[in-house]
């Protein structure tokens, strides 16, 4: 017999003992399509483009754009959702302090992308300086 134990430990140490153990397929560098961001994201272009469907003319030039945190607070402490500047035609939606907001009776990803699309809408309904009844009539008449 030859080989001994060093020839079973090289064999273990390969796949099937034919080669070396080979990196997976995709690689380590593709993001993963259900992190936190891409989800947020995902729900709250969604509903930017209802809106804008809805309001091509009143949104056509608005940019809508994601930051992670706000630099400040909002009125009396609260969490600053999102930031409107009518001046310069912007509207910027806050992820961490949506994605982290309390409060929800159900707390699961259909309630969740239910709040990214709530802040989404009441920051357009500031923007265009109407009521949230306003903008998507029938919308909240189950309520």
């Amino acid at each position: 017999m030859s080989g001994g134990k060093g020839a079973s430990r090289r064999t273990a140490s390969r796949r099937h003992g034919r080669r070396p153990m080979r990196s997976a397929m995709v690689g380590p560098g593709l993001p993963d399509p259900h992190s936190r961001v891409r989800r947020f994201e995902a729900d709250a272009r969604g509903a930017v483009e209802l809106l804008q469907a809805h309001f091509p003319e009143e949104l056509a030039d608005v940019q809508i754009g994601f930051q992670t945190a706000p630099t400040g607070t909002g009125d009396g402490g609260n969490p600053l959702l999102y930031a409107v500047d009518r001046k310069s035609r912007t509207i910027m939606l806050f992820r961490v302090p949506i994605q982290r907001a309390r409060g929800l009776h159900v707390n699961d990803d259909e309630h969740r992308r239910y709040f990214v699309e709530h802040c989404v809408h009441l920051a357009v309904c500031e923007y265009l300086g109407r009521e949230p009844w306003e903008v998507l009539p029938g919308r909240f008449d189950h309520y």
